[in-house]
């Protein structure tokens, strides 16, 4: 069977945070560029919206419709909401995941404005219900998101599996993230926004392959850099494999 690359961690939408985004179509093109045969996709970054609820809501649809048209492509999406929305937002994390079909959400709390300490997050994460789902949470050096912070997130919450998205930038970072996954089993991490193959030799050594696994960040990071550094990577072809495709694969399978 032919080798599968699956991009954990990449973005539809554009918001006010950067300007910078991408369309389904848009993703759909790059990833055939690049090799990539599935992606799990999630809103954009965001931030205070201009038009607040609707534009989550808009965002939320948007991830959606993306993955009933290309399911093949698309297997999971994760919604967004702001956290500081309230009960209003708990409100939409039900609607995402009961009438959209989506199997988590995704957060970015330096550029939305919370920490992952606070008890509005943790009430946004308990609008779940206790369901099992998905938290691509966007791995920070402050302390807002760092991984010192997310973990102790994961030990109240150990129905939810958690990403730590690109715990990559700095040595402190990087070894919080390691911590982390070794000490809590629903804690993974992926390899986005980076190119320096050591940065994967570093997890697999520290965590083993089969907790770490590729993702881009696109359209803010070039997809087949990422790849390039796994290819380059000093680790053997079953652990390459395994980050490429293979643990993403398996993670899939558990939210069908």
């Amino acid at each position: 069977m032919a080798r599968q690359i699956i991009d954990t961690h990449s973005h539809i939408g554009t918001t006010i945070t950067s300007g910078v985004g991408q369309d389904a179509d848009t993703w759909l093109a790059k990833m055939d560029a690049a090799g990539i045969d599935q992606s799990i996709i999630s809103v954009a970054a965001g931030g205070l919206q201009a038009e607040g609820l609707a534009d989550t809501r808009r965002m939320n649809d948007i991830i959606a419709q993306a993955v009933r048209a290309k399911p093949d492509r698309f297997p999971i999406g994760l919604a967004g909401i702001e956290v500081r929305h309230g009960e209003a937002g708990h409100a939409e994390v039900r609607r995402a995941m009961n009438e959209l079909g989506l199997k988590g959400l995704v957060f970015h709390a330096t550029f939305e404005g919370f920490s992952v300490d606070s008890p509005a997050f943790h009430a946004a994460l308990g609008a779940l219900g206790g369901k099992k789902a998905l938290i691509l949470l966007h791995s920070t050096p402050d302390g807002r998101a760092n991984p010192n912070a997310i973990s102790k997130v994961a030990e109240q919450f150990p129905h939810l599996t958690f990403v730590l998205g690109h715990p990559v930038f700095t040595p402190d970072q990087r070894a919080q993230a390691a911590d982390a996954v070794k000490t809590h089993a629903n804690i993974h991490l992926d390899l986005a926004y980076q190119d320096d193959p050591k940065t994967t030799e570093f997890f697999v050594r520290e965590v083993g392959a089969d907790r770490v696994f590729y993702g881009s960040d696109a359209p803010y990071y070039e997809p087949a850099s990422v790849i390039a550094s796994i290819e380059a990577a000093e680790i053997s072809d079953s652990d390459r494999e395994l980050i490429l495709g293979g643990n993403a694969k398996r993670l899939i399978a558990t939210f069908r």
